[in-house]
């Protein structure tokens, strides 16, 4: 991981969200259905104080696979993310998709730290008068 900060309190950040936002698909047998083993997760950079553990994996075998590994999920994926069944309904046709769902999503949480970050408005475009 990069030099990234949480994006919820600005400390830096270990760990990347895990909380699905949607699937690829995937072509069974003339059926379109979701592509459940390489799901699109919110992988909002975020510090373990910030982040939320789900469930611990202890995995068996040899390196880089083996030792313990986390689920853990961002306060807007707890607040906002529907529970397993209706979770499992978006499909996400491309990784240009995926980003846009990904930045609506981290875009729905204000909080202190977020209102001290700088934006600049209407894009960045500049107009020429000819």
């Amino acid at each position: 991981m990069k030099n990234d900060v949480c994006m919820f309190c600005g400390e830096p950040a270990t760990l990347l969200c895990d909380g699905n936002i949607g699937f690829p698909p995937k072509d069974d047998q003339g059926r379109e259905c979701i592509d459940a083993f390489h799901p699109y997760t919110c992988d909002a950079p975020m510090c373990g104080k910030c982040g939320t553990q789900m469930m611990r994996m202890f995995v068996s075998g040899r390196k880089p696979y083996a030792g313990v590994h986390t689920v853990d999920h961002c306060p807007i994926c707890l607040r906002d993310l529907p529970t397993y069944p209706a979770h499992v309904r978006r499909i996400i046709y491309s990784q240009d998709q995926a980003n846009v769902i990904r930045a609506a999503h981290w875009a729905s949480y204000q909080n202190d730290h977020k209102k001290r970050l700088a934006t600049e408005k209407g894009g960045g475009q500049q107009t020429f008068d000819f």
